[in-house]
């Protein structure tokens, strides 16, 4: 069929059946592009608007679960730091190392540097070598920090080597504080 051939049918066409051919024509185009485009993007639309609709309701059950739950804040009150007595070295010395066995640090010594008299306390200085991995000397830091509050930590060194893997020596340098004895 060439072009000429296709003219001359179409003339031929009454006036109601070029209508119906043009309308016939106009719809599959329109209903074409409606499944190919418009339709997909309508149902991703309908599922974001779902999937966030299910955000907010999860939000909103975190929200309310966790007011539910909140904890009144406790005003700070600064703790009052005592100097233990001369005497309770040891008490002091057995309380860091009952804090060391539970993080997993094993001692290999804890020696006095030096002790210094001042007015009416005694500085000491405390030399520790431990085995320990990094993880665990973290762990202890952070206890000695929060539960021996004048027990300073002046310098640290962590080595480790091929032998001792995953482990290290830990080598920690501190000054603590006691009452000179009335």
């Amino acid at each position: 069929m060439d072009i000429k051939t296709i003219r001359n049918r179409i003339k031929g066409l009454s006036q109601r059946e070029k209508i119906i051919s043009a309308a016939t024509i106009t719809a599959a185009v329109v209903i074409f592009f409606h499944m190919i485009l418009y339709s997909p993007a309508a149902q991703k639309l309908r599922l974001k608007q779902q999937s966030l609709q299910n955000l907010k309701r999860e939000i909103e059950a975190i929200t309310v679960t966790l007011s539910s739950q909140a904890v009144p804040r406790k005003e700070h009150i600064p703790e009052k730091i005592s100097l233990p007595e001369a005497d309770d070295l040891s008490g002091m010395l057995a309380g860091i190392s009952r804090e060391a066995t539970r993080a997993n640090v094993d001692f290999i010594s804890i020696a006095p540097e030096a002790f210094e008299h001042k007015n009416n306390f005694i500085e000491l200085r405390v030399k520790m070598e431990m085995k320990v991995r990094f993880r665990e000397l973290y762990d202890f830091l952070r206890i000695i920090e929060t539960k021996h509050k004048l027990f300073l930590i002046q310098d640290l060194k962590f080595e480790t080597n091929n032998t001792l893997y995953p482990s290290g020596v830990a080598l920690l340098k501190a000054v603590t504080y006691l009452k000179k004895k009335q």
